[in-house]
């Protein structure tokens, strides 16, 4: 009973910016969505189908795991990247999981001309950059004309570090992904989701579930190493 009492006391701490929690946020097809149309600033834009794999296996090298891989309406492949800690290379590890979508997405024999359109959405608790902003989109540019070129791969860097005072759309929601409760009429799909894994008994099981998973492969992880 201590045991589940504990797990329940975790539960309640986390938050959407937390990687339990945001695996099951994003389950929610309504949740990617929402988040999505407010991140790329397309109030139209429709997830036609969330992925559920959360791994790529590579057999020449390290396998990549996504943790949010849908196909948006316009058949672009979209991955919701959450990170924390600040210890990787972050754009060098966008690049690296970008062209392992389009691998894995991808057949012999396909024309380039078909290869889907990926948009990786990176979402951290700290300024990858440094820059003081809270939303940062990479583009591709010639350097000798500074004319941006279209090579159909969108990265979009967004963080919280700077949500209490962002008074944008995105600021706000990098906002909600701080709070342990949301009650928020402009995100309902978020708030009503984190309300259902933090107040509803079935919720809050699944989550026990899964923070059990995670500290099983967080211990193998360390045990590897």
């Amino acid at each position: 009973m201590d045991r589940i009492e504990e797990l329940i006391k975790r539960v309640r701490q986390l938050r959407p910016i937390d990687d339990a929690m945001f695996k099951k946020l994003a389950e929610s097809k309504a949740v990617r969505q929402e988040i999505l149309r407010v991140i790329l600033n397309d109030k139209k834009l429709i997830v036609e189908e969330v992925i559920s794999e959360d791994s790529i296996a590579n057999i020449f090298g390290r396998a990549v795991r996504l943790d949010a891989l849908c196909t948006l309406g316009n058949g672009a492949l979209c991955n919701i990247e959450i990170q924390k800690e600040n210890v990787n290379d972050d754009v060098r590890r966008v690049r690296y999981n970008a062209s392992s979508i389009v691998s894995r997405f991808s057949e012999k024999g396909q024309k380039f001309s078909e290869i889907p359109d990926v948009i990786v959405v990176y979402i951290s608790e700290y300024d990858v950059f440094r820059l003081g902003r809270t939303i940062y989109h990479i583009d591709s540019v010639i350097r000798e004309t500074n004319t941006t070129v279209d090579d159909w791969l969108s990265r979009v860097f967004v963080n919280t570090q700077y949500a209490d005072t962002d008074n944008t759309d995105v600021g706000k929601l990098m906002k909600c992904f701080l709070q342990k409760e949301i009650d928020n009429d402009k995100f309902p799909e978020l708030s009503d989701r984190l309300s259902y894994f933090k107040n509803d008994g079935k919720g809050v099981d699944s989550m026990c579930d899964i923070i059990k998973d995670y500290a099983k492969e967080y211990a193998e992880e360390r045990a590897a190493e």
